[in-house]
């Protein structure tokens, strides 16, 4: 076998299907611009720059400048200088955060597992592997909320040393402001913002620093569109003995290449949502809710209706009636539509990877590609000619992928043509 011809095939066949066949409304995913993507390939990729406040290689001082540079765009953007973004995940983050607070059989609250908590805040994930005890907070699945009155009491009789708020299912905004103010104010207060960074840089969702929470942590690739990654943001009045404990697990910790080359694309990521932000996560929200109204009019579902069904990217469809989220998901990727399969409050740990309740769907990327409220509603047909009248529209979506292959929200490519010229070795 030719193996290079085989990766190259493999290659081309991902780019041609999923970034131009495919409706990907996969909730944690996005697409970086062409600007972010054409930096993202560079000299960085082969390099080191282990460091605390100097670095231990040599020839690192570009290096050293654009994690300076990037890492200012975010402390102007959230008004602090406790910024670390060097994790190369947000369940990264978590586990940093956790091990600089936390030790080997503390407790802490956190969402559990079917109520759209990430695995890292769980026994199963980052939590687990640190010894900690996890308590789950009390949620009500008719709001798809934390429920306050229960979860203070909770808080106040177990007193716990940190709270994580923020989920990988999420579709309305934590009450980060309502339990604060009715707990001990040393408890931390930690919000993984993984799901909705985008919207909350676009300022759109709720702003957790200002709110109460101590830290945020994240990824930098789903509502905010940009390379893989993670990062830390912490108030700028933390205790600096919790902020040293964390740049210490950081590094020497727990990592020690951080993958410089994502720090281009994260700078022009950062810089374009600062310029296209707030139109984006406004256009991404009122996309699901026209997709969630869609889907409920042909008869789905769809979590939520009373509340508007959504206030994020996300919309939660209920599909026990139609054999579950895995046989759901599976139909759709076979028209190449994909979406990811979700266990709902109502199911057990074990069913979040077997064949739970639910859907979960983000439109964050297609928004991206341009798609609006009239898309929306025609996806949800497509949804329907599938699940409810068992058609195949694989076709149909191929054909109306063609009027959508432009990223939008972003800085354009021709703008920079000389510095991209000179990326690729015109000096």
């Amino acid at each position: 076998m030719d193996y290079v011809k085989r990766i190259l095939d493999i290659v081309v066949n991902q780019n041609k299907w999923r970034r131009y066949e495919c409706l990907n409304l996969v909730a944690s995913e996005n697409v970086i611009s062409p600007l972010a993507e054409k930096v993202y390939l560079s000299d960085f990729m082969s390099r080191y720059n282990e460091h605390n406040a100097e670095s231990h290689y040599q020839g690192t001082k570009f290096a050293m400048e654009i994690e300076y540079v990037v890492k200012k765009i975010f402390e102007e953007k959230f008004n602090t200088d406790k910024i670390e973004i060097r994790p190369l995940s947000g369940g990264l983050a978590n586990l940093i955060v956790y091990r600089s607070i936390l030790k080997p059989g503390d407790t802490f609250i956190s969402p559990k597992l079917t109520a759209g908590g990430h695995v890292s805040s769980t026994r199963y994930g980052v939590a687990g592997v640190l010894s900690l005890a996890e308590i789950p907070m009390f949620f009500d699945s008719d709001e798809m909320t934390v429920d306050v009155d229960k979860t203070v009491e909770l808080i106040n009789n177990v007193r716990p040393k940190l709270i994580m708020f923020g989920r990988s299912v999420i579709l309305f905004p934590e009450p980060i402001k309502e339990i604060k103010n009715e707990i001990d104010p040393k408890i931390k207060i930690v919000y993984d913002a993984a799901h909705v960074f985008g919207l909350i840089w676009g300022g759109k969702f709720q702003d957790p620093l200002d709110e109460g929470a101590d830290i945020i942590t994240t990824s930098t690739h789903k509502t905010f569109p940009g390379p893989q990654g993670g990062a830390i943001i912490a108030r700028s009045d933390i205790d600096e003995k919790i902020w040293r404990k964390l740049e210490f697990t950081t590094f020497p910790g727990v990592v020690y290449n951080h993958h410089i080359h994502r720090f281009p694309a994260l700078g022009i990521t950062a810089l374009e949502m600062n310029e296209f932000g707030k139109e984006y996560a406004e256009q991404v929200i009122s996309n699901a809710k026209a997709l969630a109204e869609g889907l409920f009019n042909y008869g789905f579902n769809v979590l939520c209706p009373h509340k508007r069904f959504t206030a994020s990217h996300q919309v939660l469809i209920d599909v026990r009636e139609l054999d579950g989220g895995r046989k759901v998901a599976t139909k759709l990727e076979e028209n190449n539509i994909i979406v990811t399969k979700i266990a709902l409050p109502w199911d057990s740990d074990k069913d979040a990877t077997g064949n739970p309740s639910g859907i979960r769907i983000g439109v964050q990327e297609m928004t991206r590609w341009g798609m609006r409220e009239s898309e929306m509603k025609y996806i949800a047909e497509l949804f329907h000619e599938i699940l409810n009248e068992n058609k195949s529209v694989r076709d149909k979506v191929v054909e109306f992928r063609k009027g959508f292959r432009e990223i939008r929200y972003c800085f354009k490519v021709e703008r920079y043509e000389d510095y991209l010229a000179r990326l690729f070795g015109g000096f």
